[in-house]
């Protein structure tokens, strides 16, 4: 990118090329979201526009976000959005990103609430550690009649699940309460929970210096965290979720992919029955559901 103008389909090329040298995975599709992003374009209008020539002041935004995400920079963030069950989100540095992994909660969660619930007119949902907002805005558009609280220890990652709401349209049914795990729920909400839903912290403290650098550098720790054994969300999730769920009520959490036996243990001993292990889309243990 030396030259003070390039068109489209050279800087795609030429980005594609850095990208892989230096290790980023989906290289060309990195290059294309992150140009279409200067430029207010779609990925196909890029190619309907592939002989574009680029201002100086266009090409120069372009290469700084280049040298962002080669330095490991997650590609959602300079965006500032993410899909996510079919929608878009809004995010920031320093909040964690949804995970595709993660839409196999929310699938687990819209099957539990509708399926064969029928009494359940208006069912009511918690969300311990939203984050961004993904899966609580996700279930609120998914059930029209669902009710969802939810909190969040981070005030900026909860501004931006409120914002989420408000762009989505569902700000009216999901509620983000400042606080960590279910202390900052109104207490009236006690023992009236349909379900109880969570994607914790669950990666072993020692496991964390080995992920992914834009993981590692990027996501907050306290999000990622879970203790020496991972269990640690788990415990206290475990301990807190059996007060604030109705009788016959569910729980639906994200485990990492070796702890199903260890997540289940802890929920049966809390007095969770009906448990089953969901795997996500690359066939790993994910997702374990069970009825108080």
């Amino acid at each position: 990118m030396a030259e003070a103008l390039k068109s489209v389909r050279e800087l795609i090329q030429a980005t594609a090329a850095f990208f892989e040298k230096r290790g980023v995975d989906s290289a060309r599709l990195n290059a294309e979201r992150l140009l279409g992003h200067v430029l207010g374009l779609a990925r196909i209008d890029l190619y309907l526009n592939h002989d574009r020539p680029l201002a100086p002041e266009e090409i120069d935004r372009y290469r700084e976000l280049v040298r962002q995400r080669a330095a490991g920079v997650p590609l959602q963030t300079l965006l500032g959005e993410t899909e996510f069950y079919g929608r878009v989100f809004q995010v920031e540095r320093g909040v964690f990103i949804p995970r595709p992994e993660t839409e196999r909660l929310v699938e687990a969660a819209v099957r539990l609430l509708t399926g064969g619930t029928s009494s359940w007119l208006a069912p009511l949902a918690l969300e311990i550690g939203c984050g961004t907002g993904a899966v609580a805005c996700s279930l609120a558009a998914e059930i029209p009649r669902l009710r969802v609280h939810a909190s969040e220890i981070d005030p900026l990652a909860a501004a931006l699940a409120r914002a989420n709401a408000r762009r989505l349209g569902v700000a009216a049914r999901v509620e983000v309460h400042e606080g960590s795990w279910c202390e900052p729920f109104p207490p009236t909400l006690r023992g009236h929970a349909h379900l109880l839903v969570s994607n914790p912290p669950y990666v072993r403290t020692g496991d964390l210096p080995g992920l992914q650098r834009e993981v590692a550098e990027h996501d907050p720790r306290a999000a990622l965290d879970g203790g020496p054994d991972g269990l640690d969300a788990y415990r206290a999730i475990a301990r807190e979720a059996p007060a604030w769920l109705m009788p016959g009520g569910w729980i639906a959490l994200e485990i990492g992919e070796d702890q199903a036996l260890d997540v289940t243990g802890l929920l049966q001993d809390a007095g969770f029955s009906s448990l089953t292990v969901k795997k996500d889309y690359c066939d790993r243990d994910r997702v374990v559901t069970g009825r108080l």
